[in-house]
């Protein structure tokens, strides 16, 4: 059977980045905000908001694997499906489902907690199918400064996308949370339309010619890539108890979620700034310092109801903002490294999504373990929290220094993923 040449030139910027803002549009309000809606719409504690994200994990860990496969199998262009194709089933799918909740509350009541889980359980593991492929239009037939320079401008879209959906959702979060999926439902749709710019396949990868780098490069990002698995811990516990933190501190409904994105608007910032200062490369303080505000911002944000609600608050504010410096550069530091040190290859499959899915996965389950050690007591229960997510954080890095000392000249981790 012929085939169909390979796609060397590369997919139109601005349709990608397009794109990947309406996509992270329903990856904010979903992945990041299901619990402030699940709290405000079913009226769901902090049990229920873990349970949730610890679903979300797991599921997305069946879509990650997924992923690869699907897209290999479809490389040899002997399918009728194409990536593209499959692209707009994933599209279609994701925003038929964001409808579910809102249909459920006017026409059968009784389906709304229902329909709430069937939304996670299918967005979840097709957004682990999404994005590997939308990276693979975003890399695809560039090379050196412009591959550099549109992996920046889609790290700054998407991670800017949610701090809009975080503000966007603040007005209806209080009387009509569902609604908040229908209106990302019809954007998850539009991308459809989007797709009409892009190739039916994927641009062909072209190699880097890499100038030499310094041998730490390779350990760098080993040791950057385990810590971008730990600060996914530290997201997924933070994102279902952050409801529960600001109701103990008394802040207005409509407040909740502009405040809950403090920590998205300082990884933003530090996006811009790690990608114009130049000064953090080859320093093995930078994963300690990520590492360091992660941990600290964390456990002040859970310490903050302690304090009176005035300054709670802001503790709560800072302590967000510390935490999203701390993530993104972790996450940043993975990326450059990534791509100084130089991938054959920048894998669009699924095994490193599935690791992020354990990331998602473990941090829930510090919470739940939490909640069995504490029973009622709130106090103790974010005492055990800071102590189980830092002590996986901890058990992260440790692993991660102890594969420094198996890393070979050479031998080089694969591309992060953002999502």
């Amino acid at each position: 059977m012929a085939t169909t040449p390979p796609q060397i030139t590369a997919t139109p910027l601005k349709a990608v980045l397009t794109l990947t803002f309406l996509g992270s549009l329903g990856t904010g309000a979903v992945t990041n905000g299901f619990s402030f809606i699940a709290t405000e719409g079913l009226g769901y504690t902090r049990t229920m908001n873990l349970l949730m994200a610890l679903v979300l994990g797991g599921s997305y860990i069946g879509g990650a694997m997924a992923s690869g496969p699907l897209v290999r199998w479809m490389s040899d262009r002997g399918n009728r499906m194409t990536p593209r194709g499959l692209l707009a089933v994933v599209l279609v799918v994701i925003g038929s489902v964001c409808f579910l909740p809102l249909l459920a509350q006017r026409l059968a009541p009784s389906m709304l907690e229902a329909s709430l889980w069937v939304l996670i359980l299918i967005f979840s593991p097709m957004t682990g199918i999404l994005w590997p492929i939308v990276e693979s239009y975003v890399s695809g037939g560039r090379r050196e400064k412009a591959l550099r320079s549109a992996i920046g401008k889609f790290n700054i879209v998407w991670a800017g996308a949610l701090v809009v959906t975080f503000w966007g959702m603040a007005p209806l979060l209080e009387h009509r949370p569902f609604v908040i999926l229908a209106v990302l439902g019809g954007a998850q749709l539009f991308m459809c339309v989007v797709l009409r710019w892009f190739p039916r396949y994927p641009p062909r990868h072209l190699d880097l010619d890499h100038e030499p780098v310094p041998r730490d490069y390779a350990r760098l990002l080993t040791l950057f890539r385990v810590l971008l698995i730990a600060s996914y811990i530290v997201l997924s516990a933070l994102s279902p108890l952050l409801p529960i933190v600001e109701n103990r501190l008394g802040v207005p409904v409509h407040w909740m979620t502009p405040i809950a994105s403090a920590w998205l608007t300082s990884r933003v910032l530090v996006f811009f700034v790690l990608e114009r200062w130049h000064g953090w490369h080859g320093r093995w303080s930078m994963p300690w310092i990520g590492l360091g505000l992660m941990l600290i911002g964390f456990a002040s944000c859970m310490l903050s109801p302690m304090l009176p609600s005035g300054t709670g608050t802001g503790m709560l504010i800072v302590a967000l903002c510390i935490t999203g410096c701390g993530i993104a550069i972790t996450y940043y530091g993975a990326l450059y490294y990534a791509m100084a040190v130089g991938n054959s290859e920048v894998d669009a499959g699924g095994t490193h999504e599935a690791m992020i899915g354990v990331g998602y996965t473990l941090g829930p389950l510090c919470g739940l373990a939490g909640v069995g050690m504490s029973g009622n007591d709130d106090d103790a229960f974010r005492f055990w929290v800071i102590i189980l997510i830092s002590a996986a954080v901890l058990g992260f890095t440790i692993f991660g220094w102890r594969l420094l000392r198996r890393t070979r000249d050479g031998e080089v981790p694969v591309v992060p993923s953002p999502h």
